[in-house]
């Protein structure tokens, strides 16, 4: 928030349109923050899940399966 709204001030936004501004830049933050640690926990819990029996193991390191553009 604290780097939006001066962002906001930039855009010749008036006060109110700033404060929103801010307030949906943090709440758009803070999903896409919560879905990266989601997918990580995720990612250790198949890891470290038993695998049936017949089943290929899940590779955790397998970048098709990663959101992180830069082992792609």
């Amino acid at each position: 928030m604290a780097l939006a709204a001066p962002l906001g001030s930039a855009l010749g936004l008036n006060f109110v349109a700033t404060f929103m501004f801010a307030c949906v830049v943090f709440v758009a933050v803070a999903m896409w923050t919560e879905s990266k640690i989601a997918r990580r926990r995720d990612a250790a819990d198949a890891a470290n899940a038993p695998q049936a029996p017949g089943t290929r193991p899940h590779n955790a390191n397998d970048a098709a399966e990663s959101d992180d553009a830069a082992r792609e």
